[in-house]
Order: structure tokens, then sequence, then C-alpha cells
């Protein structure tokens, strides 16, 4: 059994920093919001860890009726795992491999309550040591040596084209065509600090840093997959619809509200919204889905979004991973029809997206979860690294536009890397 220590307060990434393991995790929320962000959780000493291409030894571990850290698991749902739900295309190979399935349970998890300032120990080992907090490490920006992108910007404005009028032909309605950019450093960097610049130029609700052997992914995701309590009360909050920030705060407020009555923007978050009710209602007592808001504006460093939130009360005898399952890929990743637009979007991209697109977070011992989407994200190995990005079309888009919002959405890596905009998607 787990037993819980209280603990006096510490800054997560102060805490955080003392941790020198191959592989741990720290789920920090850099914003709290009324909508998430209350918890941190810092889970390290190894216990188990899996990894896979299929949900079959997950399924075997999870448990429904512990507390919720006495059989806790953490870490990542690559988006390839939608090849084990459905009949799909096939990617080829990435770049950067990680397992599809990568989960991990520990001795020890920190967990950091922001909204009361407290922090509590939970171990199975309790005479280990407790960690001492440390300075949180600053970093200048690391030397890019190359950065790249294997679909180049012409290659994408055609391709995005294409969806386009596969939209206007009616095989369609929405599609999210990504682009993913490689490069490298000039040495190793130092992979904690380097989050620990990246929260504080994008700080987000699920930030995530995880190390997993000779990989690290650093991520400042906003968006929350799905989340279920316990009592099996499901909510997922997908956002579709972007709009940049400005240093003028008229022309950053212009922006705001022109997302927020765009109609091409409300039509792609409204197909998404409509989306994830339907994979949910695969899992919840019929009439139990509700749509709690729609296109709801929020600010981030970078960019505006437009979100919307829909709940559900999970039936008896479905799992949360089952849940989970009807659920994945997140939508906001997809497209809808949800099949038709994975499988164009994997002829288009032909590269795997790996951990991009899919989901990271913890399954709790007692049946709860919190997962995010694979936003915003870099993965790193040794000297080299990868970031991915892309935007659902739908009939109003244009391919010039979409391309904008990529780079929209970059901006914050781009700034953590030390790359300058000007000289980024040629």
């Amino acid at each position: 059994m787990y037993q819980p220590q209280s603990l006096p307060w510490s800054e997560p990434l102060a805490l955080a920093g003392a941790v020198d393991e191959p592989y741990w995790v720290l789920l920090y929320s850099g914003v709290q919001a009324g909508y998430s962000g209350r918890y941190s959780y810092l889970a390290c000493d190894l216990a188990e860890r899996i990894e896979g291409d299929d949900f079959a030894l997950l399924e075997k571990r999870l448990s429904s009726d512990t507390g919720p850290f006495d059989n806790a698991w953490f870490g990542t749902l690559g988006y390839g795992l939608k090849n084990r739900l459905e009949t799909l295309e096939s990617d080829r190979p990435n770049w950067l491999s990680l397992p599809d399935l990568c989960m991990m349970r520990f001795h020890t998890i920190y967990q950091f309550d922001h909204e009361q300032r407290t922090l509590t120990r939970w171990s199975d080992r309790p005479e280990a040591a407790i960690l001492q907090e440390k300075p949180i490490p600053a970093i200048y920006p690391p030397g890019v040596t190359s950065l790249r992108s294997p679909m180049p910007r012409a290659e994408y404005l055609e391709k995005a084209a294409d969806i386009i009028e596969s939209i206007h032909r009616g095989d369609l309605y929405q599609a999210n065509l990504t682009r993913k950019f490689i490069g490298g450093f000039e040495s190793v960097p130092d992979y904690f600090a380097l989050f620990c610049r990246l929260c504080a130029i994008s700080p987000a609700p699920y930030s995530a840093f995880m190390r997993l052997g000779a990989h690290a992914l650093l991520s400042s995701s906003p968006e929350l997959f799905l989340h279920s309590d316990a009592q099996g009360h499901m909510r997922t909050r997908p956002i579709k619809g972007t709009a940049p920030r400005s240093d003028d705060s008229a022309t950053d407020q212009k922006s705001r509200d022109t997302l927020a009555v765009s109609r091409k923007d409300r039509a792609e978050n409204l197909m998404i919204a409509d989306l994830m009710r339907n994979d949910l209602s695969r899992s919840c007592i019929p009439g139990s889905v509700k749509t709690e808001s729609l296109f709801e504006v929020t600010t981030h460093a970078a960019i505006h979004h437009m979100s919307s939130t829909v709940t559900g009360q999970k039936r008896p005898g479905c799992s949360t991973l089952e849940a989970v399952k009807h659920c994945f890929p997140p939508g906001s990743m997809t497209g809808a029809p949800k099949i038709t637009a994975m499988n164009l979007c994997s002829r288009l991209e032909g590269l795997q997206r790996g951990v991009y697109s899919g989901a990271l977070g913890w399954f709790g011992g007692d049946g709860s979860c919190e997962l995010s989407v694979v936003i915003r994200t870099l993965l790193l190995k040794g000297r080299d690294f990868e970031f991915q990005v892309g935007g659902g079309i739908v009939a109003d888009s244009t391919p010039q536009g979409e391309c904008q919002e990529i780079i929209d959405k970059s901006k914050a890596m781009l700034k953590t890397l030390g790359v300058s905009v000007d000289d980024f998607d040629t």
C-alpha cells in the first residue's frame, strides 16, 4: 500500500530538478484554470515498465478497486495505437521512434495541490530518501545546427489543396494534416533545463516532462483529451480554432474577437465536439453525454484557442481504458469522419506521427485517469529532436491560411529552441 506523507510545499520544477533517473515523469500544471490545473504529479523510482504496440499489457495491469496511487500508471499512448483499434493504412517508420505504448509504475509519487499549496508524498517505500528541491535551472537557447521538414512548404500547400478538394467532393468534412520538423543540436542539451525554458515561454495546464531511457519528451499541451474520476464522470475538452497573439493589446484583442465569431473556426470546432460526443457515447450511459460549453476562447502565451467541453457518465461494466480506446485517437487530431480522415492523412503525411497526436498522462488504481493531447511537444534523443504541428482543414480553409496556422502554433517551440520564425518553414 502507498502511504501518504505531508511535506512542506515545493514548486514542482524545483523538486523535479533533483531527480536523476533514466525513467521518471513530471505532469506539471503550469497554468491553473477553472477547468483544470489544480494538481501536478512527480513520479520517480521506477517499479515496473511496459512497452508495446497494443493495449493488451496495460489492460492486464490496470485496476479500478484500489487507492488512486496504489496502482497508478504514467506514460504515453502513441498515435500508432489507432491501428490496433481500426483497420487502417500503415505509416512508414518514424524518425525518433518510441514504442506506441510506454507506461510506467513508480514506487514514489509526489502530489502537488496548487489550490491548497500542499505537497503529499505517496510511496510504498516510506523509508526511502525524500527529494530535496534544487534551483530551477536556467538555460540559454541551445545551438540548433539543422531544422527541416520532410514535407516542405510547397508540398504541404499542394496536399492541403487536395484535402480541400476532397471535402468539396463530399469525401469528408475535416482532416487534420500535420507536418513533422526534425533537427539537431550542436551538443546534447540538458533536457530538463530545456523543459523549464519551454514552461517559462509557453505555460500550459498540461505540461509534461518524461525521461524515457534515451528519449526525453517535453510537452506544453493546452488540450485535455480525457478525464475520468473514480465514479466514472468523464470530460473531454477538444480544441479547434486558432488565432495568433500580438504584442499590441488592441491588435491582440481584435484577433481574439475575430476568432470568437469566425464561421470557419466555429464549424471546425463544432464538428470535433460532435465527434467527441459520439466517441463518448460508446462508453457512457445513454442520455448522459452533454455539451457543457461550445466555442469558448482561451488565451495562451503565443495563441488564442477555441475549445468546447463534452461530459458523460461512464456506464457500469465499462473500464476506463475501454472508454479511452473508444475515444482514441483524439478527434481534434484526426478529422471527420474519423477513419476516412485518418487514412487520408496517413497517405499524405507518409511518416508515422509517433507519440504526437496521441495522449499522455496517468491512470489511477481507482479507475480514474487524466490524459492530455500530445501537441506542442518536443521529442529528443541525444543531439536530435523533432516536433510536429498541424491543423484542421475544412471547406472554408485556404492552404496559405493553414500554413500560417502551423507557424503560429510553432512559435513557442521555436523560441524555446532559439530559432527565428523568419528562418523557419522554408
